[in-house]
Order: structure tokens, then sequence, then C-alpha cells
């Protein structure tokens, strides 16, 4: 089963979260190479949706394990750079814990928590890195 009929089989009784998912799909494997990570404002915009309830419902389907076409990293700031957090604390942050700075081992603030995608183990498995 290809991901297209994956997405227009769950989809089908919401044809508006489901015309999201293909744009993002269609746009995203298309590409011949993939951006390291996508923002969800990038995001939202291949999914031509305006609303970000839906985008945040598309891109958490898109990320989810039966899908596997984008995945979910958190980013913060320190020292004038911008870093990506382990999975671990990805995992935490998702259960609603604090997301702990790898360093000081300090919470980091909701405020400065960049949330980004990128490309997921279905998208490098068809070829597109």
């Amino acid at each position: 089963m290809t991901i297209e009929s994956v997405i227009r089989d769950d989809w089908a009784s919401k044809p508006i979260v489901m015309e999201a998912c293909l744009n993002i799909w269609h746009a995203l494997s298309a590409r011949a190479y993939q951006l390291d990570h996508y923002t969800f404002g990038e995001l939202a915009e291949l999914a031509k949706a305006n609303d970000e309830v839906l985008t945040s419902t598309v891109l958490l389907y898109l990320a989810s394990p039966k899908l596997k076409v984008l995945k979910t990293c958190l980013m913060y700031e320190f020292a004038d750079g911008i870093f990506e957090l382990p999975e671990d604390e990805v995992a935490h942050y998702a259960n609603g814990d604090d997301v702990i700075h790898p360093d000081s081992g300090e919470p980091i603030p909701e405020s400065e928590i960049l949330v980004c995608f990128t490309p997921g183990p279905r998208l490098l498995q068809e070829g597109r890195t």
C-alpha cells in the first residue's frame, strides 16, 4: 500500500485533512533533496493550510509511527547557536514533562523551545535525502 493510499483511506471522511496531508507528501516526495529541518510555517505553506489546528493535526499524523514521513524535533538556542535536543527529551516534552537543558541540567522555558520537523525514515527510505 502506498503512502498516498494510506492517507486517502485514513482521512476519507475528512477531505480537508486528507488534502493537506497529500499536499505535504507530494511536495516533499517530489523534491530531489530534503532540507535538514522544516518549520511549522514552511510545512503549513506546503499543506496550503491557513489553520494552525489543521496544520498541527496533519503534522502529527505525518510524523506518526504509522507513516514516518516526518520526524518531530525540538531545538533550543544556546551560546549564539541553535541545537537539537536529544530524542529522549522530545519524548519527555510530548508527555508534558519539562525539557532539560543537556548542559546545565535546568528546565528550558517553553518559550525558548523551537519545534521543527526533519525528513522521516519514509522519505529517507524513498531515496530522497
